[in-house]
């Protein structure tokens, strides 16, 4: 009970509140501008937090997560051009009703079931989190390898097109997590004689790299096969205080989505390497199959808009349920978020429970504070924001690649990790144009250390007979036996999506 009031204490003063506030008015208006995301926006801004406590930096990131999630949709209901990937099933219901005359409704329908659904994901992460902790201390070195292998397994077959370019991605993230000091001997590992190397490869360079640089270069390709083509004409934006506003009896009425899809988030959102997207669609998909008129989504109902708002701000509250219980993270942003913990010397895991209550408790104060700073400036910044989503991409994506180039050289004071950034953000760019998930690289960069160090201790206590040692384990045998239905599931999926396309492919030759 101390640790609980000194968090709530340590939350609500003036720093961390200030920085949830500047987070969450960022995080809107990254999430709003279409191709930028809250990820970028903490990749970019995460080296100003590091002169700040650990509580006031955290409140700052997360205040830019949760505002991202909701400004993805403002410019799919006001143009049609999802801000955010998980903001496109938001456009399906939300752009009609725009159309409609009730831009303003689709609008804060939107946000009043993000604010819902965060909330009730927060309470079920205050209510799991702390019990989860006290199972994951007892995870050993073969627990702590079978449940990373099966994050592995998770993110590589499910983002993506194929499980085999995930896995690609991910064990070439863990190679480059190899580069630097060996954890166990000590001896440099692919150093390639550089001594800058020897600490390992920077996340921060590369995370900024494969999401801001990659991005400004994909939206210049973009913007050079428009000019060659010819230009598509586009609906005139809406704006955001057309129509009536939502009335909170005709918000309450949607309980049961909001409810339905704040679970389907949360449960989502623990599980490593899904993310927003899939949530959203699942939560879409949800409030289509249990209504009672489904032959009107896609023409503009509310369940369409409170649906995958409220499974995908869910997924920010799941998503820390693995990142502070196990140091797992969930998704691309909580991997970058690790990477801030640990430069205020914060080691997410079972133990931060015990060796920082305070902290923990403070997160939790932030995670739920703002929520109500996310509905505020929601409210208030609605009519800037959808002007803002009307900038030509030329000049959002130039200040976007200038922030990158110095962000990096400013935070570092190093001309190598700038050549590293724009090393990777090459990498990433062909990445993104070859459909090798990103997601799945960062995950498995993050999570190598961790992995290589329990896999090798695992092996030193197995003392020569492994399979032997892990019957005696049964949580790893489990979550082993998982990951090996991971595979053979998604495989056999996959084999039949390709099986299902090549039978189809012919009937539709011989039609022509």
């Amino acid at each position: 009970m101390e640790a609980l009031i000194a968090g709530i204490q340590n939350a609500t003063a003036a720093g961390p509140l200030l920085a949830i506030a500047a987070g969450v008015f960022v995080g809107i208006f990254m999430g709003a501008v279409p191709g930028l995301t809250a990820a970028m926006a903490i990749a970019l801004l995460a080296p100003l937090t590091f002169g700040l406590d650990p509580l006031t930096a955290v409140a700052f990131l997360i205040g830019i997560y949760k505002g991202g999630t909701f400004g993805g949709s403002i410019s799919a209901i006001l143009l049609n051009v999802p801000g955010s990937p998980e903001a496109a099933a938001t456009a399906f219901d939300g752009y009609p009703l725009s159309r409609s005359g009730k831009a303003r409704q689709a609008l804060q329908m939107a946000l009043f079931a993000s604010v819902a659904g965060a909330i009730l994901a927060d309470l079920l992460l205050y209510l799991v989190a702390l019990p989860f902790s006290k199972i994951a201390l007892k995870f050993g070195p073969a627990e702590l390898t079978f449940v990373v292998l099966f994050a592995f397994t998770f993110v590589a077959g499910l983002t993506g097109r194929s499980m085999l370019r995930g896995m690609t991605a991910c064990a070439f993230g863990v190679l480059c997590a190899m580069v630097g000091l060996d954890p166990m001997s000590a001896s440099p590992r692919m150093t390639f004689g550089h001594v800058e190397l020897l600490d390992g490869l920077p996340l921060l360079p590369i995370a900024i790299g494969m999401l801001g640089l990659a991005e400004v270069m994909a939206a210049a390709e973009r913007a050079f096969d428009r000019r060659r083509a010819s230009p598509d004409t586009k609906s005139a934006p809406i704006s955001s205080s057309s129509g009536p506003g939502l009335s909170l009896p005709v918000f309450l009425s949607h309980w049961k989505t909001v409810l339905r899809s704040s679970l389907i988030g949360t449960a989502i959102g623990a599980l490593p390497g899904i993310g927003a997207s899939l949530a959203a669609f699942v939560g879409y998909g949800s409030a289509q199959r249990y209504t009672k008129t489904p032959e009107k989504f896609g023409q503009g109902v509310l369940d369409g808009v409170a649906g995958p708002e409220a499974a995908n701000s869910a997924v920010v509250g799941g998503s820390f349920v693995p990142l502070l219980t196990l140091g797992i993270p969930g998704n691309v942003t909580t991997a970058l978020l690790i990477g801030t913990f640990l430069v205020h010397g914060i080691e997410p895991g079972p133990h931060v429970f015990k060796t920082e209550p305070d902290l923990i408790y403070g997160i939790f104060t932030v995670l739920f504070i703002a929520n109500f700073a996310n509905l505020a400036i929601g409210l208030m910044g609605s009519g800037l924001y959808s002007h803002i989503v009307k900038a030509p991409e030329y000049v959002s994506y130039s200040i976007i690649g200038l922030t990158c180039l110095t962000g990096v050289f400013a935070s570092t004071n190093s001309l190598f990790n700038l050549y590293i950034m724009i090393i990777f953000a090459l990498i990433g760019f062909f990445m993104k144009k070859f459909d090798y998930s990103f997601v799945a690289f960062l995950i498995g960069f993050v999570l190598a250390p961790e992995f290589e160090v329990s896999f090798r201790s695992f092996l030193l206590v197995a003392q020569g007979d492994p399979v032997g040692f892990l019957m005696q384990r049964p949580i790893a045998l489990l979550f082993c036996m998982m990951t090996v239905f991971a595979v053979v599931r998604i495989a056999w999926s996959e084999h039949q999506k390709r099986a299902v396309s090549s039978t189809t492919t012919p009937s539709q030759s011989e039609q022509k």
